[in-house]
């Protein structure tokens, strides 16, 4: 099985995305998945959604445009508000992943 490839955004790419990283690799990892991730600002998600093979986006800061791949708002589950409602949100598109 292939891991889960998931673009993680926060203002400035570093602090918020990796932290936010570490929580969606507990999560999934809770639930037999393996996360592939990188971690960038807003600016640089078109690049790299055409320079990677992504799955999910993963924000705490607005995205623009999802190119095409789900967009979920992290903000809470970063934070620890609806952190259920995410990770439900989370799961169901990963079950739509061929992995």
């Amino acid at each position: 099985m292939r891991p889960v490839r998931i673009l993680s955004v926060c203002g400035s790419g570093t602090v918020s995305s990796a932290m936010l990283t570490s929580k969606l690799t507990d999560v999934l990892e809770e639930r037999g998945y393996e996360l592939e991730a990188e971690e960038v600002a807003p600016g640089g998600v078109p690049l790299a959604v055409q320079n990677g093979n992504y799955d999910i986006i993963a924000y705490t800061s607005p995205v623009e445009d999802g190119f095409g791949l789900p967009l979920l708002n992290a903000t809470g589950f970063l934070v620890g508000m609806d952190e259920d409602e995410f990770v439900e949100e989370l799961m169901k598109e990963v079950s739509k992943l061929k992995l």
